[in-house]
């Protein structure tokens, strides 16, 4: 549980970052510099952490500015999310196991660990079922580290790379909604937060502030967006989230599985173009909505980043959590079949060696 000091010694790290990336003109530099300064401050040993109430507040008015973001093009959209859905299910479902198929005949990698590794997200499952396969438990946080700061890092080059207008945070509106309209979504989103957290949707905060300031926004009831000052600081808090989970690991851990983590980022990052492509093509959903939604980076980050690419962010989150519900029955399944076969192995009734 972090205290308010190391928060504190957090989001000055993180502002630290932020000030360098705005100086270098770094694309999302208010997500990605502080992401940076704060995982080189955790890997030289500083305990770096963001308290649970300075967390869900980030997730909060990050989420309600995004969902200030989504008009009626979104809603418009939203019959041509089927199609993109099923071949985002075909792509959850073969990931892993190209992953456990491809990687043991590259690197060191147990079959087991690299199923595991290949799951592009839902990180807490992975870790409850790399335990009970009595598996490590660094390597899964080190290699999903190192995919969600590659992808947070590499997705605003590329895009800036091909010529798109990548400003250092969220784009500004041109209005601000009233303090009074302000106060009572996030009442409204504080009040929904515990119904998804209930239905075990990840990032209940978040969705909550998205799925209420998109609600007030498209049915008129207010207009404008976060203060500026106020999205942007959430997007500090956020990087520097981003970068805490580097805290506790060292430069060793960081190096042996960094050429591991770098080969899941090109496998599932190229699965997910592949599927993306022809996915927005027969959908007809704008290429880089699918392809961030397609993404194997964390829910938070691809939506934030949506946002500043000017995608479709609603997209971008219902396709995020869709994957990870897909995630979570698929990793489960592996986790029980494995369990069987070792019961079977241990009784006696299986004496023939598996083949792969």
């Amino acid at each position: 549980m972090a205290d308010p000091r190391q928060s504190a010694i957090t989001l000055v790290i993180g502002g630290i970052g932020a000030l360098v990336a705005l100086v270098f003109n770094m694309p999302m530099g208010l997500l990605a510099g502080p992401a940076v300064a704060v995982a080189i401050a955790g890997l030289c040993g500083v305990q770096t952490a963001i308290a649970a109430g300075f967390r869900n507040a980030g997730f909060l008015l990050v989420g309600l500015s995004i969902g200030s973001m989504i008009g009626p093009d979104s809603i418009q959209a939203m019959m041509r999310w089927p199609i993109a859905f099923f071949l985002l299910a075909i792509l959850t479902l073969i990931t892993p196991w190209i992953g456990r198929w491809l990687l043991p005949r590259i690197l060191t990698f147990d079959r087991d660990e690299a199923f595991l590794g290949s799951a592009p997200g839902h990180l807490s499952l992975v870790i409850a079922l790399a335990d009970s396969l009595s598996l490590s438990l660094t390597r899964p946080v080190v290699l999903a580290s190192i995919r969600l700061m590659a992808l947070t890092l590499v997705v605003p080059l590329a895009a800036q790379a091909v010529g798109m207008d990548i400003g250092a945070g969220l784009p500004r509106g041109y209005v601000s909604t009233s303090w009074a309209w302000l106060l009572l979504q996030i009442v409204a989103a504080l009040a929904l937060s515990p119904i998804l957290h209930w239905l075990k949707l990840p990032a209940p905060t978040l969705l909550a502030g998205i799925l209420v300031a998109a609600s007030t926004h498209l049915s008129s009831m207010t207009t404008g967006t976060l203060p500026d000052w106020l999205a942007q600081g959430a997007l500090v808090l956020m990087g520097s989230l981003i970068g805490t989970r580097f805290s506790g690991m060292s430069w060793h851990d960081l190096s042996h599985s960094l050429l591991a983590g770098l080969a899941i980022v090109v496998l599932t990052s190229g699965l997910a173009a592949l599927f993306a492509v022809p996915a927005a093509q027969i959908s007809g959903l704008p290429v880089m909505d699918v392809l961030l939604g397609f993404a194997p980076g964390g829910l938070e980050t691809m939506v934030i980043v949506a946002a500043a690419m000017g995608a479709d962010p609603s997209f971008v989150a219902a396709a995020h959590v869709f994957r990870l519900l897909i995630l979570a029955f698929v990793l489960t399944l592996y986790a029980t079949h494995i369990h069987r076969l070792a019961a079977e192995e241990s009784d006696g009734q299986r004496r023939d060696p598996r083949a792969d």
